[in-house]
């Protein structure tokens, strides 16, 4: 409502400005024609007057008369002709007077926002005052956390990062990850964020310090996911595109269940393929009742190992998922998948105890779960 006041005001104004001047009789049109015709109106009574007092004799009276009149009708020809000119240019200043808020409104309709609500002022002073006031609580934090003798507490300087990150302050995100990621309690998580803040702060250039930052992601967990997509941006950025979108299909070769990261591996692994003139690729297909870990595809793809280098990055990552499953005792897919790579690796023991930890999971699951079923189906599998 008050969008609309507003723009009626303005229309009121052009309509205003466009016929002012239309409103005054001009000085140099109507008005002059008309005060030359009462002059010559005069000064036939003048010569009136004359003739009558014997100033001037008949014979020049008339004369006068004569000339006086040819100039009046002159000045009265003249008149007309500015009265049709005038009422034609006033006509069309009057059109274009009303056309242009009827012609501003319906283009509004058609390009413009009619049906969005207006924010109140009070609502965006209140958007303003939030914003200044996230931008004090997190310098309060950070001068909080840089006195802490210990040099502030990990979890506030995460929590810093993250604020930073979502306010687009990735230097001063990468900053606040600077901090912890040298501490004995810094996860693989901790070093792919300070990765991804460096990369992003640098408008998605991989730089030296990113690249260090994702290798110690990887060292730490080769199964977080988010360590191997920025790994194989640094690895396409340094000109090997078919490695880098090999590392992201044996990253998911690994996965037994679809899960929220799949989509921006397959598009990176679709641009990169499409950069090669290779065909498009699919999310995999999942069965329900086939677990499965790292096949030994998944583990020959690693052809820039050796054969022990090999073995030792695939017991690192599956030790990782064991500890991880200490954490996440109900986590049936993640039983299921360490059952898998134990399997691969010839772990007999260590698969079955895996098949059977995801069995106490599933045995309070409906007999046609898909779940409880790929669990009795591997635990068969290993003569159980």
């Amino acid at each position: 409502m008050i969008f609309w006041a507003f723009a009626a005001a303005l229309a009121l104004l052009t309509v205003v400005t466009f016929l002012w001047p239309l409103m005054r009789r001009s000085e140099d049109g109507l008005d002059r024609a008309d005060s030359a015709i009462a002059i010559f109106r005069d000064q036939l009574a003048e010569v009136d007057r004359d003739s009558e007092r014997g100033i001037i004799s008949g014979a020049e009276a008339d004369a006068a008369r004569t000339e006086i009149k040819r100039r009046m009708l002159a000045a009265d020809k003249a008149r007309g002709t500015s009265r049709t000119a005038g009422t034609s240019g006033r006509n069309v200043l009057v059109a274009f007077a009303l056309l242009t808020p009827v012609a501003g409104a319906a283009l509004y309709t058609q390009l413009g926002a009619p049906g969005t609500a207006s924010v109140p002022f009070a609502e965006r002073t209140a958007e303003r005052s939030e914003a200044q006031n996230l931008i004090k609580l997190t310098t309060q934090l950070r001068n909080k956390l840089e006195s802490e003798p210990d040099g502030g507490e990990t979890r506030g300087w995460q929590l810093l990062a993250t604020t930073y990150g979502n306010m687009g302050r990735h230097a001063a995100a990468a900053d606040a990850y600077a901090r912890i990621v040298e501490r004995d309690d810094a996860t693989s998580s901790t070093w792919s964020h300070y990765a991804e803040a460096l990369i992003t702060a640098e408008n998605g250039t991989v730089t030296k310090p990113a690249e260090e930052a994702i290798d110690r992601a990887v060292a730490l967990d080769p199964m977080n996911p988010a360590g191997t997509y920025y790994k194989a941006v640094a690895t396409a950025q340094a000109g090997d595109t078919e490695a880098a979108r090999q590392l992201l299909l044996d990253r998911l070769a690994l996965e037994t269940a679809p899960t929220a990261w799949m989509p921006f591996y397959m598009r990176e692994v679709n641009r990169l393929g499409a950069m090669l003139g290779l065909e498009p690729e699919s999310l995999p297909d999942f069965p329900d009742a086939a677990p499965r870990g790292p096949s030994s595809d998944d583990i020959e793809a690693a052809s820039d190992m050796t054969a022990e280098e090999r073995q030792e990055f695939i017991r690192t990552m599956v030790s990782n998922l064991a500890a991880r499953m200490e954490d996440e005792p109900d986590n049936i897919q993640g039983w299921l998948q360490l059952a898998g790579a134990y399997s691969v690796l010839g772990e007999t023991e260590n698969a079955r105890a895996a098949y059977v930890s995801a069995k106490k999971v599933t045995d309070t699951l409906p007999e046609d779960d898909p779940r409880r079923i790929a669990v009795e189906q591997g635990m068969a599998a290993l003569g159980n």
